[in-house]
């Protein structure tokens, strides 16, 4: 009874720190990809934990709900992601940054490369790996 909404907790949580790590990945803070990898990668071992517990905890479908999860992290985070892009490009958003003005640059390839793997593991935990669960 109580296990329903521990693992809704941990799904949002989960969700919002996947989201975060798509957001960001649109972001490209020094020339190379190193740096992206690194935040990234940070993101994503913070996200792990409680995305498995919360599948852990799941009464349910765990593999769909956890896909779901991830699915949804991802279509916000796309949207995120644009509105990162929007916003850095826009000249006269300069006044909302941090005075000086940092240099931003953006990493759209990255980004979307790492929206396309979230977004397919998703897809893949949502009916496929449900459906392989389901029949073996």
């Amino acid at each position: 009874m109580i296990r329903r909404p521990i693992s809704i907790l941990l799904f949002v949580l989960g969700g919002w720190i996947t989201m975060t790590e798509l957001m960001v990945a649109f972001i490209d803070v020094e020339p190379g990809l190193a740096d992206s990898l690194m935040m990234t990668a940070i993101f994503a071992v913070l996200a792990v934990p409680f995305l498995l517990l919360g599948a852990w905890a799941s009464p349910g479908r765990r593999w769909r709900e956890l896909g779901l999860t991830m699915l949804m992290a991802g279509g916000i985070g796309a949207v995120c992601g644009l509105i990162t892009i929007i916003v850095v490009n826009d000249p006269t958003a300069a006044p909302l940054f941090p005075q000086p003005i940092p240099h931003i640059d953006l990493a759209p390839a990255f980004g979307a490369v790492n929206l396309l793997l979230v977004g397919a593991l998703g897809w893949w935990l949502y009916r496929g790996k449900s459906a392989l669960v389901a029949s073996g």
